[in-house]
This record gives structure tokens, C-alpha cells and sequence, in this order.
């Protein structure tokens, strides 16, 4: 028989119960939280992008913003307005570019 000493007992034994270790779970976690911010921001910058990626900004540069499935998304203003992305559509050539050409 277990003897439960306190609620950190008790999650442990639900998530060897479940099968899940506690990488797995916040792991999962994080992957939902990502996906909630990524469907209600509109726009990345260049710093989002680098935290998406985890690339640096002139790997990004040299790499990746220079495609122009990732151009056709890219917003600016003027010359002296900073540039922006369309998160959502972004995202999907991201994840094309990354899994397949690169």
C-alpha cells in the first residue's frame, strides 16, 4: 500500500498512473500554450521570429526572410518602419521550410 505524504505524492502516482512522465506533461503544456499565443498575435517582428526559430537574427536574415514564401507575408510601412509578419500564414511556411528545405 502507498502511503501519501502530500499533493506532490499524489500528482506522481496520477501520472505514472496515466503513463506520462513529467517531461511529457510540460512539454504538452507548453505546446498548448504556444499554440494559444500563436493564434491571437497577428503580426511577428524579427525578435518573435527569432523565439520561434530559436535562430539568430542574421541566420534569420541570411536563411529564411530572404524566401519569398516568407516575403510574400512581410508587412512595412515605410523604409523607416519596422518590418512585421503575418503570424498565422508565417507560421505554416515556417514550419515548410524548416521540416523539408533547410
Amino acid at each position: 500500500m502507498t502511503v501519501i505524504k502530500n499533493d506532490m505524492d499524489i500528482t506522481q502516482i496520477v501520472l505514472e498512473n496515466a503513463g506520462l512522465s513529467k517531461k511529457e506533461l510540460l512539454e504538452r503544456y507548453d505546446q498548448i500554450v504556444q499554440a494559444t499565443i500563436r493564434k491571437r498575435t497577428l503580426y511577428w517582428d524579427i525578435d518573435d521570429l527569432v523565439r520561434e526559430t530559436r535562430f539568430s537574427k542574421a541566420s534569420l536574415e541570411k536563411y529564411i526572410l530572404c524566401d519569398p514564401r516568407i516575403r510574400e507575408h512581410q508587412r512595412q510601412l515605410g523604409s523607416r518602419y519596422k518590418r512585421v509578419w503575418l503570424a498565422e500564414p508565417t507560421a505554416k511556411v515556417l514550419d515548410e521550410i524548416l521540416n523539408n528545405d533547410y
